[in-house]
């Protein structure tokens, strides 16, 4: 194992939860490396005056009983200070969080160099889907032992740098000078791992630096469903197009795009990054990336020429002088670095970079919701000029587009956004402290809080409104910053809160938000779309009755329904009883079971996961396995059986593999939250909100399930839902009703699937796909 010339030490802390002081410190472990070889090590439980969280006890393995008799962190402090040593080198992964947690037991090393692992793989595997310990250690075969435990993620962390610094030895001359050249800006533990690379011996560019290029598909026949689609409406009209269940209709699209000089076709997806991994895009296709995927050239000079780069500033520079990408997409962000990004980088609707998407535009153009009704709703934006008579907008998933609407036509401002763009600012920085602290005394520590027309209208609100006034005036921001800066002042202002819902967000994460969307959709979608362009909505199957929230009464429509293969028919299953036989007995390889809440997720977690393992069956779940990029890597890696708990919602942007999944539960009805902000007001306007408003969403939804479901089942893949409410409530019959619109007839049911009774003791191997972003 060859280890970078330093003298360091590896460390690591399982914690009660992620709080300094609130939560504790239960276990330390680590290992001091001098001269390229382990001298020393240390492990130590702590007892602690509080009982470890379940779901703690569960992800450590450590229970309450074993920490009976053991020395207090207090005891033990001076032990561990000695081992760790004054200034050392501290390593480890996502090692800021164990350097908060130990100050908050009373051992200060913010003042020590260091280095977090997970971003120096994140500059030398871009090929890598995540950065987790527990996926690296899979994809890499490192030592993870003992699993769960601080010594294990210790053992392992070192081996993922031995291999790290095996890949910077690649590196040629002129990488290395430039890497040194941002690194001496940057945290001393960077500038110590970079100048101890010594001369380099490599003369070439390494091979994991390479961008694969994308692909590219040939353009095929016309199918009779893109025929249709591609079929121009008259302007100021709508043609809705049933849209099957089967997941290739875009690419069908795509493929068929035909060279028509007297039309323009508009093809507009909800995701477009999703939709970008899943598919192929033909030559004579052009992507249109939204403005925050592109760099601004002005804010990435100004970036260049700072002084001083935090760490997260620093990796991605790194990453931008390495790669030259020309999108986010082409680099692998990791962390804060979204923030920088974000706050820093990205490109506004104003930027060059973004507005020479623009110019010499083809026939057939790609491109996201938000940003297409971004640009409708905007006068001045570069796209209008190449809005005329001849485009024909194609909005797919139709049924997304009174969510992406509201983001659309709303303003969002991220407190952490703009704290990452205020490094190097102080009046800036002043400001958004005085924000925080204004955020904070007006939820009353709800997760959400609605915002009125006289909680804007107090002082303090007012104070803010001045001194975001004269921050404005100040210039000198980012591009990125700037944006964030303006919604801001919209939602601060009092006067422009008529007809829309304001609200302050706190999610689980702790980071924060504040937004601003319109309280009705359809009539703006009218006005900016509708009325101006041929239009053609792809929907869900018998959903033309119940757009009500993005098709106006007055709206002229055509409905063409689509001819069904056997693609748009999967088994489904209608079953009362508990997730309990799916966990311990998984239909096939890989399952998929959808629960409505975290707490039941939680639940699920604390209950099965130990059992499961001594079946060898791998259990993740959504807020305990890490966020969705980690946990699609680590479903994709993991050895058969493996079962994956998430929410419907988050499902909805799951991107896997074709042929990987072979069954889905969903528990229950994934109705909105009564309580969202946006669903509340809404319903509100509608005689019956349940039956009017309410049901058809929920309708759409399991449709995009399904769909979602069909990209990634395996070919016997079926489909099972337990809600009981499908034959005990009165709208339970509408809702099987519509499911079974997509069910498999008896005569075309495959073969029923064998439970596994034995777990498979062989691991897929993982394919090269599998490795990189799905």
């Amino acid at each position: 194992m060859k280890l970078p010339p330093l003298s360091f030490v590896v460390l690591d802390t399982e914690t009660t939860g992620f709080v300094p002081k609130a939560n504790r410190v239960i276990e330390f472990a680590g290992v001091r490396i001098e001269n390229g070889k382990i001298v020393s090590e240390y492990e130590q439980l702590f007892s602690i005056p509080t009982e470890i969280p379940q779901t703690i006890q569960v992800l450590t393995r450590i229970k309450q009983d074993a920490l009976a008799n053991k020395p207090t962190f207090e005891d033990v402090q001076e032990t561990i200070e000695n081992f760790i040593g004054p200034d050392t080198l501290i390593i480890g992964q996502n090692v800021g969080f164990d350097i908060r947690m130990l100050k908050g037991e009373g051992i200060d090393l913010s003042n020590h160099p260091w280095i977090d692992t997970s971003m120096i793989a994140s500059l030398v595997y871009p090929e890598l889907a995540s950065f987790s310990l527990g996926y690296v250690s899979t994809v890499l075969k490192l030592k993870h032992e003992p699993v769960h435990r601080a010594m294990g993620d210790v053992n392992a962390t070192l081996e993922l740098l031995s291999k790290c610094w095996n890949r910077m030895l690649e590196l040629p001359e002129e990488l290395q000078d430039i890497s040194k050249l941002i690194m001496s800006k940057s945290a001393p533990g960077y500038q110590m791992l970079f100048e101890a690379l010594g001369e380099a011996k490599k003369k070439n560019q390494p091979k994991w630096m390479k961008i694969s290029s994308p692909k590219v598909s040939a353009k095929v026949h016309v199918s009779p469903l893109a025929e249709s689609i591609f079929k121009k409406p008259a302007e100021g009209s709508v043609t809705l197009v049933e849209e099957p269940l089967a997941p290739t209709t875009l690419q069908q699209l795509l493929d068929a795009a035909a060279n028509d000089e007297s039309t323009v076709h508009w093809i507009v997806v909800k995701n477009l990054e999703a939709t970008l991994r899943r598919l192929t895009v033909p030559q004579g296709v052009r992507v249109l990336y939204p403005p925050n995927l592109l760099i601004d050239i002005e804010a990435a000079t100004l970036f260049a020429t700072q002084e001083i780069f935090t760490s997260d500033e620093a990796t991605l520079a790194l990453k931008l002088a390495w790669f030259e990408p020309e999108n986010l997409r082409e680099i692998r962000a990791h962390g804060e670095e979204y923030s920088v990004w974000n706050g820093k980088l990205a490109c506004t609707n104003a930027s060059e970079n973004y507005t020479n998407q623009f110019k010499n535009l083809p026939t057939v153009i790609l491109l996201d919701h938000k940003q297409f009704l971004g640009f409708l709703a905007n006068p001045n934006h570069s796209a209008q000029c190449a809005l005329d008579e001849r485009s024909h907008i194609i909005i797919d998933d139709a049924s997304m587009l009174e969510d992406t609407a509201t983001k659309a036509y709303g303003w969002f401002s991220s407190i952490d956004y703009i704290r990452a763009g205020s490094e190097g600012n102080d009046s800036l920085m002043s400001f958004t402290d005085t924000l925080q602290i204004w955020i904070e005394k007006t939820r009353q520590e709800k997760d959400i809080y609605e915002l009125h027309k006289e909680d804007l209208s107090k002082p303090e609100a007012k104070g803010l409104q001045e001194r975001l006034s004269t921050v404005l005036e100040s210039g000198d921001l980012s591009a990125p910053l700037l944006e964030q800066l303006l919604d801001l002042q919209k939602i601060l202002d009092s006067e422009k809160c008529g007809g829309r819902i304001v609200w302050i967000e706190e999610r689980q994460d702790g980071t924060q938000y504040m937004h601003s969307v319109p309280e009705r959709i359809s009539e703006i979608l009218k006005e900016n779309l509708y009325s101006k362009f041929a239009t053609t909505l792809l929907i869900p199957h018998k959903s033309e009755s119940t757009l009500t929230e993005i098709l106006p009464k007055s709206q002229e429509t055509t409905v063409l329904e689509s001819s069904e293969t056997e693609l748009d028919h999967i088994p489904i299953t209608f079953e009362e009883k508990s997730i309990e036989s799916f966990l311990r007995k998984p239909l096939g390889d890989k399952t998929v079971i959808l629960l409505p809440s975290r707490r039941l997720i939680e639940e699920s977690f604390v209950k099965y996961t130990e059992e499961l393992e001594q079946k060898g069956i791998t259990l993740i779940c959504q807020s305990l396995s890490g966020g969705l990029e980690r946990m699609q890597a680590e479903f994709a890696a993991a050895p058969a059986p493996c079962v994956w708990i998430l929410t419907p919602w988050t499902y909805e942007g799951v991107s896997l593999n074709p042929e990987m999944v072979d069954h889905l539960v969903l528990q229950s009805l994934p109705f909105d939250h009564p309580h969202n902000m946006t669903f509340a007001k809404r319903s509100n306007h509608y005689k019956n909100g349940f039956i009017d408003y309410g049901l058809p969403r929920l309708e759409h939804r399991l449709f995009r399930l399904l769909r979602t479901y069909c990209r990634h089942r395996t070919s016997d893949g079926g489909v099972t839902v337990l809600d009981k409410r499908l034959t005990e409530k009165r709208y339970g019959e509408r809702v099987k009703s519509y499911l079974e619109n997509f069910a498999q007839k008896k005569n075309e049911m495959p073969a029923p699937k064998k439970r596994n009774t034995k777990p498979k003791k062989t691991t897929k191997v993982i394919s090269e796909d599998q490795l990189t972003l799905f």
